[in-house]
Parts: C-alpha cells; sequence; structure tokens
C-alpha cells in the first residue's frame, strides 16, 4: 500500500514523542517537592534534565537520520556529516523555542544559559549517536 512506503518508522515516532514531552515538561510548573540538586549536591537537577532530553533527542534524531533517512527525503543508511549537524542544530533551535516559549509563561523563566545547555547537550548526544551508532546490516 501507499501508505506503508511512506509511513514513520518507530524510532521517528519515538524522537517526536520525546520532543513533545521536553515541550510539555517545560511548559509546566515545576513541582515543590522536586529536588534542586543531585544526592551529592553539587548538579542543579533542571541542568541534568536539560543533559538528558536534549541529548537523547538528538542521539534519537541522529539515529533515526542513519536508518531511515530524513523523513522527507530518500533513505540513506550512513551517517553524514551534514546529517548530524542538521539534527543537532534542529534539536538546538527546539531548544531556543522553548526557553523563548518560557519567557512567555509567568511561573517559567527564560535563561540563556539554558539556551547554551541545550545547544551543548545535542551537539555532544549526536556526536555520541553518530560514534557508536553502528547500523544492522
Amino acid at each position: 500500500m501507499w501508505w506503508r512506503a511512506h509511513s514513520l518508522s518507530r524510532i521517528w515516532v519515538g524522537v517526536a514523542t520525546l520532543a513533545i514531552v521536553i515541550l510539555v515538561a517545560s511548559m509546566i510548573p515545576v513541582p515543590p517537592a522536586t529536588p534542586q540538586t543531585d544526592p551529592t549536591g553539587t548538579v542543579d537537577t533542571t541542568t541534568l534534565l536539560h543533559i538528558a532530553g536534549y541529548a537523547t533527542l538528538a542521539a534519537g534524531g541522529v539515529i533515526a537520520v542513519a536508518r531511515d533517512g530524513w523523513p522527507w527525503r530518500r533513505r540513506s543508511r550512513h551517517v553524514e556529516i551534514r546529517a548530524v549537524a542538521g539534527v543537532v542544530a534542529l534539536v538546538a533551535l527546539f531548544g531556543v523555542g522553548t526557553e523563548l516559549l518560557q519567557a512567555t509563561i509567568p511561573w517559567r523563566t527564560f535563561a540563556v544559559a539554558e539556551i547554551g545547555l541545550n545547544a551543548a547537550s545535542a551537539t555532544g548526544g549526536g556526536l555520541a549517536a553518530m560514534w557508536f551508532y553502528r547500523p544492522v546490516e
């Protein structure tokens, strides 16, 4: 059927789902019971969440591009530097967008440092996926 040839893979659906989860989590109020730092008391919880979220989002995007290609282009099995850069740029722009949205919400705050953290996390996740991912032949 024609729709099967154009359907999204599960990994793209997972990447989109994670992006929605990050967006929603960026908009809701932070519960008062949320710990402010990690168990050692050295790293802010929000910093850890930014790193985990944006690195995973970028890694998933790189793996999706490596396995299936871009959703609107033909399938490709190898990851090019341009594809990794594209995924990292899209994830970083997503981070900018979430921070700009937070600036409009009274219970959230806009932080330029978090934009940099999101971009750095996306870069690390994208490069790690490029380095460690080996497609199954």
